[in-house]
């Protein structure tokens, strides 16, 4: 039996998965990641979401998948946030301790993603869950995909979704169109969904143990978390 495989990806409406079992293709949402994770026992994940922070400076994973891409792409991949911004705060306090740490400030990008970074943090401490929840990021998936090629346009611009969509729509017929139909009014945008089966794609390739690592000599955070990003 085929081992059940999904994609994940953050939006509005919380947290979108979309799965690939011996059921065929599904999706569904869930506004925390726990309740979305129980509903997938024994599956592995591949989550758009920073997994294993520094304690200052920047992950070696971050610097790569930007080389990777080049410009304009690589500015998809934020500077993930140092582990002493992890509590709560404003974004002026957050960015202040960031800069007092690190030499530089925090983000916009990062620090409006933090609960959900928190989320995932906090779920990682169990190790079962370490091991089956793999962070990926979706441009580089979608550009080992596109063999090694970034995508030109940006991921909310129509020419961006069409290139992107065009790899989902080769490799899945007809099964993105019918998730966005059935997800209508669930919290999420046609970008999320696209990124979800980049992800999706990633998990495959993870399972397969053909998945692209960078960096290929995998850094530790200071929990123990990997510092990797999988393609």
């Amino acid at each position: 039996m085929r081992r059940t495989i999904a994609g994940v990806d953050g939006c509005a409406g919380g947290w979108l998965a979309v799965v690939q079992s011996d059921r065929g293709i599904e999706a569904q949402v869930a506004r925390n990641l726990e309740t979305l994770i129980h509903a997938m026992p024994g599956v592995l994940i591949g989550i758009d979401i920073p997994i294993g922070l520094p304690d200052r400076g920047p992950r070696a994973c971050d610097l790569h998948a930007r080389k990777l891409l080049g410009q304009p792409r690589g500015s998809s991949v934020f500077p993930a946030p140092i582990r002493a911004c992890l509590k709560d705060g404003g974004y002026s306090e957050l960015s202040s301790l960031h800069k007092e740490v690190d030499g530089r400030g925090l983000t916009r990008q990062a620090f409006h993603l933090l609960p959900k970074i928190r989320e995932v943090d906090d779920l990682l401490r169990r190790p079962a869950l370490a091991e089956r929840i793999r962070e990926v990021h979706p441009e580089v998936s979608f550009a080992l995909w596109n063999g090694g090629q970034p995508m030109r346009f940006k991921k909310k611009k129509p020419d961006g979704r069409r290139e992107r969509e065009s790899l989902i729509d080769r490799e899945w017929p007809g099964e993105r169109e019918r998730l966005a139909r059935q997800l209508r009014g669930c919290g999420c945008a046609a970008d999320d969904l696209n990124d979800a089966f980049a992800a999706l794609w990633s998990s495959r390739r993870i399972m397969a143990g053909e998945a692209k690592v960078f960096p290929s000599e995998i850094q530790r955070d200071s929990t123990g978390l990997p510092m990797r990003i999988e393609a």
